[in-house]
């Protein structure tokens, strides 16, 4: 089949590559310039098979609260949000509220996990065959715990990893430093650590722009800076996606355009239970690499996420519920950067600071949307929000699977747009 993927980031590009290894004949279509300029553009480069995590869970509601009244105040706080008079958005945090029940919470993290440890090794499988370099770093991503409420907490937390069969350690502050030598001016901040193995980091943008270029160079079409202005249907099925140019045609259609393949797919009747949860991130030169974190830690007290990326340190953090644009201010990025000068001082040139904000897309349950949708040859993978990296690789090779009519090599059912939330 000749087969349209609407959107050229991480998701999108995968997307194209799995369709291509079932087959098909792949078109691409992006409306910027470049492949993966905007959300996998900043994220914080964590690959996480064993960190997936829903963020509707039993104690956020009241975390969600205190968070919102101290951004209000101006205080410091890992989550913002401005209510709007959007219906799109109360609905979706309707149903985020009804997913943080402890057996929601069990269901969703048990589908997240299982995602997101097939995913890690599709990749690892691209990145063998195909000898792609992205800054990576394996042996392991380490959370840091500043308080012994956290460090209990995490202890809870290795019940639900072992049962899983998921490897991991638990660390004091001097087997953090041990881990990560860069923490040493840091130590008498921690309390401990989890170290999760199996974790590792790298570049999404650099990554998804090596497998675009063997993509180009093996036959698939990338129609970049082309905006698609309306998806054209027949009946029950797409007939086409009206450019400035003319339209584009195939036999079926994926959607993998993160938070816009909301208003997208709106005027079609598809009300995609996805809410854009934007993000912010800062990005500075390595000043000393012997300072520098040496892969990626999670500081779980301000909730910030840090990483190694070759010569440049990334921190990302604070999430704001209730904006679709993507401007950004210092300010914006005072939590990020406040957690990287305390547990990297000497690591970081933060002279030369580049700031960044992108669009999460957000499901209400946490796992991306990947299926067929009411219209027959028309696709869904999106939704993936903050574990768009780690969980890309194999959604995509879910979603071609589905197209191609075989058999996933894991339970996908439950990933289904139309599943009940």
């Amino acid at each position: 089949m000749r087969i349209i993927v609407l959107g050229a980031g991480i998701v999108g590009v995968t997307t194209a590559y799995f369709l291509r290894e079932r087959g098909h004949e792949v078109v691409v279509v992006e409306r910027r310039a470049e492949v993966a300029t905007e959300t996998s553009v900043g994220n914080a480069g964590h690959v996480c098979p064993s960190y997936a995590t829903p963020w509707a869970a039993p104690g956020m509601p009241a975390k969600s609260l205190k968070w919102s009244v101290q951004s209000w105040l101006g205080i410091e706080a890992a989550l913002r949000f401005t209510p709007r008079l959007d219906a799109h958005q109360w609905k979706w945090l309707k149903t985020f509220l009804a997913q943080c029940t402890p057996e929601r919470y069990a269901v969703n993290k048990a589908r997240m996990g299982r995602l997101a440890r097939y995913s890690h090794s599709q990749l690892k499988q691209i990145r063998e065959r195909l000898d792609i370099r992205y800054e990576q770093t394996s042996g392991g991503n380490l959370q840091l715990f500043r308080t012994q409420e956290g460090l209990d907490n995490a202890g809870l937390s290795t019940k639900v990893l072992a049962e899983a069969g998921v490897p991991f350690e638990l660390l004091d502050a001097e087997g953090c430093v041990a881990f990560d030598p860069g923490l040493h001016a840091a130590r008498h901040e921690l309390k401990g650590g989890l170290l999760l193995p199996l974790d590792e980091t790298g570049n999404c943008p650099l990554f998804a722009r090596a497998l675009a270029g063997w993509l180009q160079a093996h036959g698939v079409e990338f129609h970049l800076s082309t905006e698609v202005q309306a998806i054209e249907v027949a009946g029950a099925q797409v007939s086409g996606l009206r450019t400035r140019t003319g339209t584009l045609r195939a036999d079926a259609y994926v959607v993998a355009c993160a938070s816009a393949s909301v208003p997208m797919l709106k005027p079609l009747g598809l009300d995609l239970p996805i809410y854009p949860v934007k993000g912010y991130a800062i990005t500075v030169p390595v000043a000393d690499p012997a300072s520098a974190p040496r892969s990626g830690v999670m500081d779980e007290y301000y909730k910030v996420a840090i990483t190694r990326m070759g010569q440049h340190i990334r921190a990302a953090g604070t999430a704001e519920i209730g904006s679709w644009d993507t401007r950004v201010t210092p300010r914006d990025c005072a939590t990020a950067l406040k957690s990287l000068k305390n547990l990297y001082p000497q690591g970081a040139d933060l002279a030369k600071v580049e700031y960044w904000a992108g669009l999460r897309p957000m499901t209400p349950d946490g796992a991306p949307l990947i299926g067929a949708t009411r219209y027959a040859n028309l696709w869904l993978n999106a939704g993936h929000g903050s574990n768009g990296w780690t969980t890309a690789c194999g959604s995509s090779a879910i979603i071609a699977d589905k197209i191609s009519g075989v058999a996933s090599a894991i339970e996908s059912g439950d990933l289904e747009p139309q599943r009940a939330f």
